[in-house]
Formats: C-alpha cells, sequence, structure tokens
C-alpha cells in the first residue's frame, strides 16, 4: 500500500499528539514506556501504513515495527501497554487517516506544483551553498 505524501504526515501529526498524550517526548531510548508506546502505536496503525511507512514514523527500522506487532498480545497482559494501545486507538479514531480512493485532478495537480515549488526553492539554496563553500574554499 503506498501512500501519499499528506496521508503519511497526517500519522506523523497523530503521532506527536499520541505521545504527547502519554506526556512522553519523541526520543530514540529503549526505555520501556518508549518502547511499549512505539509498539501500541504501531499496531494501531497497521491498517493505514507499510511496515516501512510506520517504521519512519516512529523512526525506526521496519523489522521494529514486526517485532511490535507480533508482541502486541503478550504485551497486552500489562496494563501500561494497554493503556497506550488504548490512547493509540482513541488517536487514530478521532483523527482518521482519509485516504483517497479517486483523488480529484486538481488536488494532485496542486500537490505536484507544491512540490515544484520547494524544488525551486531548495535549488536556490544549494547554489547558494555552492558558491558560499567554493568562497571559503579559496581562503
Amino acid at each position: 500500500m503506498q501512500m501519499r505524501a499528506f496521508e503519511l504526515q497526517k500519522i506523523q501529526q497523530n503521532y506527536s499528539t499520541f505521545m504527547t498524550r502519554l506526556g512522553l517526548s519523541d526520543t530514540d531510548t529503549r526505555k520501556r514506556e518508549y518502547v511499549l508506546a512505539r509498539g501500541a502505536f504501531s499496531k494501531a496503525y497497521r491498517q493505514h501504513a507499510s511496515l516501512m511507512e510506520l517504521g519512519h514514523v516512529i523512526d525506526k527500522d521496519h523489522t521494529s515495527v514486526i517485532h511490535a506487532i507480533k508482541s502486541h498480545e503478550a504485551r497486552m497482559l500489562y496494563k501500561d501497554y494497554r493503556w497506550a494501545y488504548k490512547v493509540a486507538c482513541e488517536v487514530r479514531d478521532v483523527n482518521p487517516i482519509e485516504a483517497l480512493e479517486n483523488p480529484d485532478l486538481n488536488s494532485l495537480l496542486n500537490e505536484v506544483k507544491h512540490l515544484n515549488d520547494m524544488i525551486t526553492e531548495l535549488s536556490k539554496y544549494k547554489e547558494l551553498y555552492l558558491t558560499l563553500k567554493k568562497t571559503f574554499d579559496e581562503f
């Protein structure tokens, strides 16, 4: 299942909301509460994104997502995991991901225009960087 950028962005926003509701800052840590939170979120959103996409959202490899999903049943024995999973499901249900089956042409054209504008702006910064780098390398 290939998602468009704005759908993936919506899942990332939901992940931020989820972590805020749990009182966790999204850091790369192996502390139990963070591992359980990432696992609960992955399980809750598995139907909405691929393993790679979920891995990107939680800033982990897709194999971490696979492990989290496989561990779901065993982790449901723990109260803190059940709570995190419940919160993840609530966030998912309150902020649904609307996958567009048949997107209209105008929305796709607007998205392409926006991406092209971003490319143009980034190209300008790249040229400026290369010019400055060349200038400083001469010293």
